[in-house]
């Protein structure tokens, strides 16, 4: 089998895509899980993430919102609060070194029934080997929840039912739209160094004031998620473009 031109994990797909003006102002800004790294994030940004480098599935993620005199730090839904930066640091330092951690500005994600979610673009090579979205969902993050992903406990929802509360017909569907397009654009980008790949699953959050931003790109994207949905219109799509041999 023909290996990967690159193998990048969260860090190297980041300054990859960075390169590619289309993209840019779609990222949100990351860089290594340092003490100092997070000071600057910090003063910069009234939240963080903490993800590996190479993780998968939502595991071993951890958000830092700074409050006025303290930080708290959040996994699954336990919370804990430090009064200094540097105590908290300590308290994760070994597990953050060990698996590589990426620190990632805090986007605040759009909610839909007091509950967070992103979205999920699927792009797939068709016959020709060009690229097609071939399907887009919601991930709705369960009570409590820091992560949306589908393992983690998050629910499965049509894009349309999640956008409902907050676009209307029409600008709800050119809205849909443009994030179909940002997600076959940043699969353009990144398929320019994964080129043996034939699907992609891109993360999008939509934040407060409904700007997208490209989370994360997974180059081994889990279809199972579009099976959920009742309508399996996408999901059959999904598997047809699967078997299209390179």
């Amino acid at each position: 089998m023909k290996k990967e031109k690159y193998k990048m994990g969260k860090l190297g797909k980041y300054k990859f895509m960075k390169k590619y003006k289309m993209i840019r102002k779609f990222l949100p800004d990351t860089r290594t899980a340092t003490l100092s790294n997070l000071k600057i994030m910090l003063k910069l940004y009234r939240s963080v993430y903490l993800k590996p480098d190479e993780g998968t599935g939502g595991h071993g993620i951890y958000k830092i919102n700074r409050g006025e005199n303290s930080f708290v730090l959040r996994t699954g839904s336990n919370s804990r609060m430090f009064s200094s930066l540097n105590d908290l640091y300590a308290s994760i330092q070994s597990i953050l070194i060990r698996d590589k951690y990426v620190v990632q500005e805090g986007i605040e994600l759009l909610k839909h029934n007091n509950r967070p979610f992103d979205i999920r673009v699927m792009v797939q090579k068709n016959g020709k080997g060009t690229l097609d979205v071939t399907g887009i969902i919601g991930r709705q993050a369960k009570r409590n929840k820091v992560v949306t992903n589908f393992h983690s406990g998050g629910t499965p929802l049509s894009i349309n039912t999640l956008l409902k509360s907050h676009l209307n017909g029409e600008s709800r569907k050119q809205y849909i739209q443009s994030l179909e397009r940002l997600g076959k654009d940043a699969s353009t980008v990144l398929g320019k160094s994964y080129r043996s790949k034939r699907a992609f699953g891109v993360d999008i959050a939509i934040d407060n004031k409904m700007n997208p931003w490209v989370l994360e790109i997974n180059t081994k994207p889990d279809m199972s998620i579009f099976n959920t949905l009742r309508n399996k219109t996408m999901y059959n799509r999904i598997l047809r473009y699967s078997k299209i041999k390179g």
